[in-house]
């Protein structure tokens, strides 16, 4: 009886996890869709977050324009405050 308990606990938590996991695929294929990509690039120059492009390209697939990406990450790094020399 115990067993069978179990077994239908893992069942419904199995369940929950491929559920939730569907809702996070949507959710980020929207956000990759609706990006604006030399938005998104220009704010991570201004950050320095140089390095990202490759994990957008990852993430996105398809949807990641890495041309508009780089010309708005270098108008950002262009704007990035300088250490003072």
């Amino acid at each position: 009886m115990k067993l069978l308990l179990l077994a239908g606990a893992c069942a419904l938590l199995a369940a929950g996890c491929e559920s939730m996991s569907q809702k996070i695929d949507a959710s980020r294929q929207e956000r990759c869709h609706k990006a604006d990509w030399a938005m998104v690039g220009e704010r991570d120059g201004v950050e320095g977050a140089t390095a990202m492009a490759e994990r957008y390209a990852h993430i996105c697939g398809d949807l990641y324009n890495g041309t508009a990406y780089k010309e708005g990450l270098q108008k950002g790094m262009a704007r990035r405050p300088r250490p003072p020399v």
